[in-house]
């Protein structure tokens, strides 16, 4: 599991303690500034991570930026991205966390079921909200 730059590293390591109590198969969770400068660019960090396997990234980022090149790097990485939607952007640190933990379980039944792609994240768990396939 791997954290963007704009997610913040103390959920990152929040996750990664929660997982060692009840995800058995999750090795890592780690966030970019734990393994890469505050300055890297995605198309920096994104092939140099996939040298190392494909990931599971969570992000905000829809990685649109330079006509597309950002996805194409995690396609070719084989990585499997959760972007969580805009909504999440403009929430305070607790709500996020409160809805990222709500949400992890899906997350990971999700990333078991699926070893690539792109999918967004609501904020909001009303009854019936799930997760949408984004082209990659």
């Amino acid at each position: 599991m791997f954290f963007d730059a704009n997610m913040s590293p103390h959920l990152a390591l929040a996750i990664g303690e929660l997982c060692k109590a009840a995800e058995d198969d999750v090795d890592v969770v780690t966030h970019l500034f734990d393994r890469y400068p505050r300055s890297a660019k995605d198309l920096d960090w994104i092939p140099d991570l996939a040298l190392t396997g494909s990931w599971v990234v969570v992000s905000i980022d829809r990685f649109k930026k330079q006509h597309n090149a950002e996805r194409e790097a995690l396609r070719k990485g084989g990585h499997l991205v959760f972007v969580l939607e805009k909504e999440w952007s403009g929430r305070p640190f607790w709500e996020k966390a409160e809805h990222l933990i709500g949400w992890w379980p899906q997350i990971m039944k999700a990333a078991r079921l699926q070893s690539s792609g792109m999918l967004s994240v609501p904020f909001s768990r009303r009854t019936g909200a799930k997760f949408k396939q984004l082209s990659l």
